[in-house]
């Protein structure tokens, strides 16, 4: 892999995961220093950043953490509903029995973590609802789909809703999660997409309701 590459790959990933700030310069003679490249592989990826959004540029080299806003929450949402109900509905006809199964064992494991919360129970029906949101793009055998799909969970202000959802949410999220297994296994795509839009619909209103005053920072 290209030093260039590697470079834009680790920035990305530090910049999804929250690791910066809103707002926060990047110097590209400070990054270089600090993962011991040339300049040129931190311009390259930093501009590669700003293409994409993640990134805005400064006055003079170098480049400021995008912030987060509300619109930029929606836009995720409305998309993910697209991608992923499409998945959802390319499952149903495509998924193996296999990709099923792993479906309905996370809800159930999720489900067992909720009831008895055990340690790192928020930690782990975190993880089990990224395995279900990502085999929506895998179970849909569509190679496209998959990769312009999971760029969208890796937002950091859109994904871990779990750690801000009370009881109730949990619940409700749960229930959505049998549902759009179920049509999968059906076979009904309709269905299954048409659950995808509600889930996802839900979970920007949780989202809205539990950051109403931090213009739609997470």
């Amino acid at each position: 892999m290209k030093v260039s590459d590697t470079v834009y790959i680790q920035l990305r990933r530090r910049l999804v995961s929250g690791f910066y700030d809103p707002g926060t310069q990047l110097k590209e003679e400070a990054l270089a220093a600090e993962l011991a490249v040339s300049r040129t592989p931190v311009r390259n990826s930093i501009a590669r950043l700003i293409s994409e959004g993640l990134l805005t540029p400064g006055e003079k080299r170098g480049a400021f953490v995008t912030p987060w806003r509300e619109e930029n929450t929606a836009d995720v949402f409305t998309l993910r509903i697209l991608l992923e109900g499409h998945g959802a509905y390319l499952c149903a006809t495509h998924a193996s029995d296999d990709q099923i199964a792993l479906l309905e064992r996370t809800c159930q494991e999720m489900e067992h973590h909720f009831a008895t919360k055990s340690p790192d129970w928020i930690k782990r029906m975190d993880a089990g609802n990224r395995v279900i949101h990502e085999m929506l793009y895998e179970g849909s055998c569509s190679p496209h789909l998959r990769l312009s799909g999971r760029h969208l969970l890796e937002v950091p202000q859109v994904i871990g809703g779990f750690y801000i959802y009370d009881d109730a949410d949990i619940e409700e999220s749960l229930r959505q999660h049998r549902e759009i297994v179920k049509a999968i296994k059906l076979r009904n795509g309709d269905w299954a997409r048409s659950a995808v839009s509600c889930h996802l619909s839900a979970a920007l209103e949780r989202f809205r309701r539990r950051n109403p005053a931090e213009d739609g920072q997470g």
